[in-house]
Parts: structure tokens; sequence; C-alpha cells
């Protein structure tokens, strides 16, 4: 590349390669600090995992010839192995990587653990946390329709970008934004209603970033920092993390997450643990064998996945029985495999945020792999 993106051009090619491993260099960000101790993993990998042919959607590939598709890193855990890494040459095993909706699903797991700690009652409604959404379209949604995507409000998530969507990266900092534009914490305050809540799953990414403000709320501190006292500090954590900001610091709970692979790893093997003394076991058990199929069903990615379920910012999208997930646009994956005690983490920089095929092509090789090791 020989010229360094701007913000009107960071998530286009062939900048996009580079911005996502180089968030901080284009965005404000804050830190989330590790802690004092590192969960070790023992390093026990097997290349023929690399050579396993994967039935993708539109021909058998290998899983090291997938991987050279745009995609830029992974790691396989088995239990506490790491059973298989892979790395773009352009990216270090310690490089951040902007990982997007996986954000949603460490926002889930942050609103567990502050649950489990008392400091978060699930049961609750938004307004209860954050009074400035009152008369707003969220003024009478519950915390569980936000953690479930089954809030209502008039918006249209298109990566094209579409307008709804250019707004929000105004507000976020993720585009330039006018002079008139509202930041963050006003444009989720000023959302208008498009229906009753809790009738269909809806994929609008705000609703997470005022789940991440409820968080804050609760925790009485940054959301970043609530995410490093109640999880990354206690997973053990080898790097700090960071999140990106809009112009008053607000951070950006549904996407804005930057992470090394391993600690995205790291973050799977608890899950795969029950919670492991980090999140309750009952949200684990909750997020594992709950949420609503026929809201699925109903809902905006029934036609790319007729059979899936969405709990707390986590997938069930018809893998495996014990296999939940958290996707993010421009091919990231975070796969967790209970069952099986198999996690693996794919990173990529694909051109299109959103195509189906990509997504699924990592699901199965995900679950090749998964099943390679059973």
């Amino acid at each position: 590349m020989t010229d360094r993106p701007t913000l009107d051009t960071w998530l286009t090619p062939p900048y996009v390669r580079w911005s996502l491993r180089h968030t901080r260099e284009l965005l404000p960000t804050e830190r989330i600090r590790r802690g004092e101790s590192v969960t070790q993993l023992r390093d026990a990998q097997r290349d023929d995992l690399l050579d396993l042919v994967v039935p993708a959607v539109e021909g058998d590939a290998t899983v090291r010839e997938l991987m050279a598709r745009d995609r830029d890193a992974l790691v396989v855990l088995q239990g506490d192995d790491v059973v298989a890494e892979w790395y773009d040459a352009a990216m270090a095993p310690d490089d951040t990587h902007l990982v997007f909706s996986v954000t949603k699903s460490i926002t889930g797991l942050l609103s567990g653990a502050l649950a489990g700690a008392g400091l978060l009652d699930l049961s609750a409604n938004a307004v209860d946390y954050v009074p400035e959404v009152a008369g707003s379209a969220f003024g009478d949604a519950t915390l569980r329709q936000l953690l479930d995507m089954e809030a209502s409000f008039a918006f249209v998530e298109d990566y094209s970008p579409g307008p709804d969507v250019v707004a929000y990266r105004h507000a976020a900092g993720w585009y330039p934004a006018p002079d008139d534009a509202p930041q963050l914490m006003r444009y989720l305050a000023t959302r208008e209603a498009d229906g009753p809540h809790g009738e269909r799953f809806r994929y609008l990414s705000p609703t997470t970033d005022l789940m991440g403000w409820v968080c804050a709320r609760a925790a009485g501190s940054t959301w970043a920092q609530a995410v490093s006292r109640y999880l990354w500090a206690p997973v053990g954590a080898q790097a700090d993390a960071e999140v990106t900001l809009d112009r008053e610091g607000t951070p950006r709970a549904a996407g804005g997450l930057c992470l090394v692979p391993r600690d995205l790893a790291r973050i799977g093997r608890m899950v795969a643990h029950g919670g492991d003394g980090v999140v309750p076991a009952w949200f684990v058990d909750d997020l594992v064998h709950n949420g609503n199929p026929e809201t699925w069903a109903r809902g905006d990615f029934a036609e790319s996945y007729p059979v899936g379920k969405y709990r707390s910012y986590w997938y069930d999208v018809d893998l495996d029985p014990g296999v939940r997930c958290g996707i993010g646009i421009h091919g990231q994956l975070l796969y967790v495999d209970l069952d099986r005690q198999v996690v693996v983490v794919v990173l990529s920089s694909w051109g299109d945020p959103d195509p189906d095929i990509g997504h699924r092509d990592n699901q199965l090789l995900a679950r090749t792999i998964a099943h390679a090791l059973a």
C-alpha cells in the first residue's frame, strides 16, 4: 500500500486489509488493560490440521487454501492446547485486529459478568440504567430484548453502506462527521420507534451500543474499564486490547474491539469451560440453551440461516448442538464447540463486508477442524 487510508476510505479495498490491523492509528481508542497474570496456553500444533479438506460452498478447499483468501489469522484451541495457528505474512501474532461485531459477543459476556457480580438486573428495562433514552424507541425496551436483538427501531443495517449505517458511523466516529451530526449517546437517545419490541429478531447494531452504555452505568466505569476488570484480567489475557471511541469518548460496544487473536481464543475457552468463574455458569447455560427460534424465523437472517437462534449476542446457526458463535463483518469468527471443547478464531479482511458464502465457509472451516479433533 503506497498511501495511508483516511476515514473516508479505511473500510474499502485495498485499504481495509491494513486498516483492521492498525485501527488505533486511524481512530481514537480506549485501552482495555490485561491483568497481572496470563493464562498459559500449551503449544501442541499439528500441521496436518491446515491440510484438512473443507466442504466449502463453492468447492472443496484445504484450511490453508481458505485462509489464504483474504483471511489474516487462525487460532485453534483444544482444551488448553493451541493445536493450529496460521498468520498472513503481513500479520504478527501480537498484532491487534478489529473484530467488528464479535465485539457484541464480548458485550454480552460482560452483561453476564456484571449480573453475576450483582450489578446488573437482566430483567430490568434499559431506562432503569440509562434514563436518557426515555421517550425514544428504546424507552420501553427490556435488557433481554436488547441482548437478543428483539428491540425494534427505525434503522436498516445495510453495509453498502446505506444511509442509516452512514449516519450511525458518523455518530460513532468511524466516518468524518458533518458539524451537525450527533455523537453516539445522542444518536441512541433519539432513535424512533418502528413497531413493537419482542416480535422478531432485528439485527440492529446500535442496540448493542446501548447495552454497552447500560453496562458502563452498572459498573460505574467506562465500558473498557469494565471489560478489563470483569473479563480481560480474569481470563488471563496476554495483551491489552482497545475499543474505538466517538468524539466524546463513548465506545462502540457493538463493533469497535481490537485484540490479539490468542486473547479472543482465551475468551472462547472461558465460554467452553462454562464461564470458568468469570461469567456465571447459569449465564453460559442460558446462552447455549435458550433463544427464540420463532422470532428468529421471522427475523432478518432467516433467509441466510433458516434454522437458528440468537441469545445474548451469540449465534446458533444450526452447525452442531453445542456450537455457539460470535460473527463480525469482513470475515470475523469466534467459534466455540462446548461439546468437543474446541475453540476456533478466524480473523479476516474481506473487501466485501458481508458475503453469506464467506461467513458460511468460515463456519465450515471451523466445524471441519472441530470434527477432526473429536
